[in-house]
């Protein structure tokens, strides 16, 4: 069994534009064309059971479409939510969301401009702590945008100082581009962290080192699918010195007790 924690798909109307934009920004070939039924073929072919995808609400004009989205998505496969810390449905969001059976929300500190330890965001993670929702943050640098980056690892771990029970992970190894300081300031915190773009953004004993310091069972398997091809991602993940306890624990088991997946 493998769960794809980390994927991103589209309104079938719009994914044709979102992917090719976003292609151009991060320089980044896509492997689909960003729409569910072709996002389905391809974990089909890659061998995974499951998968996660992530929405971003860019704006607080954004935010009730793209959970609309994923209201729509979830139960077929596990789709996030997303708000804006500059809206003022946030809150209220979190909850239709919860009250629908989502399972968590994303936040890109990147596209919706705030510093992950900014206080006004505090509120909403008080509200996700409370609902037993999971926040997914894009950790480090993002190749679309100059430093510096809004959620590094030294922020990272002031917000999981304040809400302790809460549970965010934090993608891309906790922080692409940055190993030394997702090992300082995140390894001996409560933090998740998934394995989106490893292939292409980490080096394999770099990435070995972060997964073995962390411990398998604060791992997530993700690709950052369309941007990673999970068969590419998963290939990386089995160079690790890993041993199937451990591979079994972030391909799938990690995701399944956090997202409450074990019925399906």
């Amino acid at each position: 069994m493998i769960i794809d924690f980390h994927t991103h798909i589209f309104p079938d109307k719009l994914a044709a534009h979102a992917v090719s934009s976003l292609a151009a920004a991060v320089h980044i070939p896509p492997c689909t064309d960003g729409t569910l039924a072709c996002t389905e073929k391809l974990m089909q072919s890659a061998g995974v059971t499951q998968f996660a995808a992530l929405n971003i609400a860019t704006s607080p004009r954004s935010e009730k479409n793209v959970n609309d989205f994923a209201i729509a998505v979830n139960g077929r496969h596990v789709a996030f939510g997303s708000v804006h810390p500059d809206s003022e449905n946030a809150l209220s969001e979190l909850d239709r969301l919860w009250k629908n059976g989502v399972k968590g929300v994303k936040f890109h500190n990147e596209y919706q401009n705030f510093f992950v330890d900014d206080e006004k965001a505090f509120p909403l993670y008080e509200k996700i702590e409370k609902l037993g929702l999971t926040a997914v943050f894009h950790g480090g640098y993002d190749p679309a945008y100059e430093p510096p980056c809004k959620c590094p690892p030294e922020r990272a771990a002031h917000i999981l100082s304040a809400f302790p029970k809460a549970k965010f992970v934090f993608a891309h190894l906790g922080g692409l581009g940055m190993a030394d300081e997702t090992l300082k300031y995140l390894k001996n915190t409560a933090a998740f962290i998934d394995t989106a773009c490893m292939a292409g953004g980490f080096d394999e004993r770099t990435a070995e080192k972060i997964v073995k310091e962390f411990g398998a069972e604060r791992v997530l398997f993700g690709s950052d699918c369309p941007w990673e091809h999970p068969a590419t991602t998963l290939a990386f993940l089995k160079k690790l010195r890993l041993g199937e306890a451990e591979l079994e624990l972030i391909l799938y088991k990690n995701a399944a007790k956090m997202l409450d997946l074990n019925d399906r």
